[in-house]
């Protein structure tokens, strides 16, 4: 079974140019990483929440130091905090 990264953002409002700035800058980096599919989901004004699809643990694994990075980098340029979950996709439909 494949394996998930979610990753809760909160801190500067949810604007088009918010959007477009992990469009342009963010997303194509996430690829790098191999990711299958990553999805970013607003869930408030000033939050939202990504994930990041990976074939296995170990593909997940290999990406965690340059993810972390990225984290890194977005809560300082975006002034934002974030939180981090994981595990194995257990049961789909």
């Amino acid at each position: 079974m494949s394996y998930k990264r979610v990753t809760t953002m909160s801190g500067p409002e949810v604007t088009d140019e918010l959007i477009a700035n992990l469009n342009d800058n963010y997303m194509p980096v996430i690829k790098t990483f191999g990711c299958l599919d990553c999805y970013v989901i607003q869930t408030g004004t000033h939050s939202s929440l990504m994930v990041a699809t990976y074939p296995d643990k170990a593909a997940a694994d290999a990406a965690a130091e340059k993810a972390a990075a990225l984290r890194a980098k977005g809560d300082e340029e975006l002034n934002a905090e974030h939180a981090v979950l994981e595990g194995e996709v257990i049961v789909t439909m």
